[in-house]
């Protein structure tokens, strides 16, 4: 697996701009001044990689790409070993090119540590590409499948060094970021809000599966300027319409910060600047953006499996050799239906007789399967049932053979190889399919509008925290466009935002309260209800369906804070957006969520008992002064089956 490379910019811009460039002195920053610091040891996921390390086989090797900020060298890769039970040690070779960096024993010993120097590495457009090469020995056994592989856990990169600090606009976001601080004034206008929200969303999607925090704050408008100081690859930025339009390096108190201004019509576009293909030219401390053309794109019916990000592949092994395919909806650009898979490639002829198939299989499922023949060549459509879609669907591709041989010495070696010039179509699914919150973000897609009712720093920080989580989850760069609520259009999705619950658009909502009674719809519209003794506050996140448009609505019972916390909750872990399911999120203070999923329609003989076949199982227990309240909407076949 390789790391996304930090400088392959934020693409989400097809832009013809005009830039000027201002100031030609460099920002007098010393050399150590802040950001300046070591950097502390980071996971590989801090980087935008998986945070373990698999090396398949007896001889296999990994592929990394390590971003590197300036002024930083990698030192080490440490982590902790996880063997099969049968490999009695061998090594493990660091490569950069035709060089060996460092050759270091592995343990036979159950989760022992593990560290491979970096000596001599080089850097080049601030990155190192490695390559790590397994040599195993094993007791008795001689046979290794893809499943047979060692693993390094909890894998982390040292850094050596001292981070440099930025001394022109090019290089203020550097390879690594593991924060943003983004300032607007405590009189926030929704220029300066939409262009924050603007910038969070495009640093995420600039790096990433990094998990960079993003964090708004305020300050007085007289007094734009950052005390506190960042700290290691961290970074700050300052949006403001008082300020002269573009970006400039300025020097703080804390260190060097961004200062984004501009008027109300041209602010977003000095954000977008920052992170879009024109930003490496701004080599001085200052720059001005012209217009930044941003054309939505309208999302083919074919693609190609290249143009989802699935490179070539291929595999050998001694048994069944596997590879797969990743059918991502946000590369597709709107929630999909009907989706096939063109699958070109090549594998190994088993020998005659020997019952060979190529399986496709979508989790445990096989969705379609052919014998093999002895041209070795696969070219065949797959469908991918509706039912199994998600917002990434994994297809696996085996190759089974009934002749495989367990004994050392006598086992085929199989090859499998799919390319990446196979073809995917689809139509769009209206509804979403899945529905709910794994209809998210591509049912957002293209372009989508984000309201809030006040308009406060409160309601723009909550509009960051939300579209950074929407953002994450898609491999492509968001359109947003901020406006008044009174402004939403029903021919685009929304994210609406009421701190208190109030000033929303009249819509079909899964759960709603007045503070005492409870009502949660079904599909058909069918409301089942739950009174509560006392009354309870709530906040909630909810995905909803208005004139044929997803709204997600971020709400709470009269209490902003609980909505706050709730947002807090889901950016304290980033997994956890990602995680979200059913249509609505309720949570109760520090109490985990509770999530609630719309039941089917009922079927028009079903009885009147049956029609709340979806309904609420409430519960509501008083701890201390605590209350805690679950439900859970049944599914539609389980009242056909009772």
């Amino acid at each position: 697996m390789r790391v996304r490379r930090w400088v392959h910019r934020f693409a989400a811009l097809s832009a013809t701009s005009m830039l000027v460039l201002a100031g030609s002195a460099m920002l007098p920053v010393a050399a150590g001044a802040a950001p300046g610091d070591t950097a502390p040891p980071l996971s590989l996921k801090d980087v935008g990689s998986s945070s373990t390390i698999t090396i398949p086989g007896q001889q296999g090797e990994f592929s990394l790409t390590l971003p590197v900020p300036a002024g930083l060298t990698p030192q080490s890769i440490t982590g902790t070993t996880a063997m099969p039970a049968f490999v009695t040690g061998g090594f493990i070779d660091v490569v950069q090119d035709d060089r060996t960096l460092s050759r270091t024993p592995v343990s036979a010993t159950p989760n022992a540590r593990i560290e491979l120097p970096l000596r001599g590495v080089r850097v080049a457009r601030n990155a190192a590409d490695l390559t790590l090469r397994t040599y195993l020995r094993a007791d008795g056994f001689c046979k290794f499948d893809p499943e047979d592989a060692l693993r390094i856990t909890n894998a982390t990169i040292t850094y050596g060094g001292r981070e440099s600090a930025p001394t022109a606009v090019a290089d203020f976001l550097q390879p690594v970021l593991r924060k943003l601080t983004i300032y607007v004034p405590d009189d926030v206008q929704q220029a300066e809000g939409a262009a924050a929200v603007d910038l969070a969303t495009a640093v995420i999607a600039n790096y990433g599966t990094a998990p960079v925090e993003i964090e708004t704050r305020s300050l007085p408008r007289d007094a734009l300027t950052p005390t506190t100081r960042p700290g290691a690859l961290e970074r700050q930025i300052v949006v403001a319409t008082g300020d002269p339009a573009g970006l400039s390096l300025q020097n703080g108190p804390g260190g060097p910060f961004l200062r984004i201004g501009g008027d109300a019509s041209n602010l977003e576009a000095q954000a977008q600047f920052l992170t879009s293909d024109l930003s490496p030219i701004a080599l001085s401390s200052a720059a001005v953006a012209g217009t930044l053309h941003d054309a939505p794109q309208l999302p083919p019916d074919v693609v190609t499996l290249a143009d989802l990000g699935v490179s070539d592949q291929t595999v050998t092994s001694a048994s069944w050799p596997s590879l797969t395919i990743g059918i991502d909806q946000t590369r597709l650009g709107r929630p999909s239906k009907d989706v096939r898979v063109q699958l070109h490639g090549s594998y190994t002829p088993a020998p005659q007789g020997s019952g060979g198939r190529v399986a496709v299989r979508v989790g445990d499922r096989v969705i379609d399967s052919w014998e093999t023949d002895s041209s070795g060549v696969i070219d065949q459509w797959v469908q991918i049932p509706d039912d199994l879609l998600s917002r990434y669907t994994e297809l696996r591709v085996t190759l089974e053979r009934g002749d495989t041989r367990a004994q050392c010495g006598d086992g085929y070696q199989t090859d499998l190889s799919l390319d990446s010039t196979g073809e995917v179509t689809s139509s769009a699914a209206d509804p979403p399919q899945p529905s709910g919150f794994q209809s998210l973000p591509q049912a957002l897609m293209p372009r989508t509008q984000v309201a809030w009712t006040t308009g406060d720093v409160a309601d723009v920080r909550r509009a960051v925290t939300i579209m950074s989580g929407m953002q994450r989850l898609s491999a492509i760069p968001l359109g947003i466009d901020v406006v008044d609520m009174s402004a939403v259009t029903d021919d685009q999705p929304a994210v609406l935002i009421s701190g208190d619950g109030t000033g929303l658009p009249q819509m079909s909502l899964p759960v709603t309260s007045d503070g005492s009674t409870v009502r949660v719809l079904d599909l058909a519209g069918n409301a089942s209800t739950v009174t509560l003794t006392p009354t309870l506050d709530y906040a909630s996140l909810q995905v909803a369906r208005s004139d044929g448009q997803t709204r997600l609505v971020a709400t709470s019972t009269d209490d902003p804070a609980e909505l706050d916390q709730t947002l807090a909750w889901l950016d304290a872990d980033t997994d956890r957006w990602s995680q979200l399911s059913g249509d609505a999120m309720l949570q109760v203070g520090d109490r985990d969520p509770v999530f609630v999923t719309e039941a089917a329609a009922p079927e028009a003989e079903s009885s009147s008992t049956g029609a709340i076949v979806g309904g609420v199982i409430a519960a509501v227990a008083v701890v201390a002064a605590a209350a805690v309240v679950a439900w859970t909407l049944l599914r539609r076949r389980r009242a056909r089956s009772s």
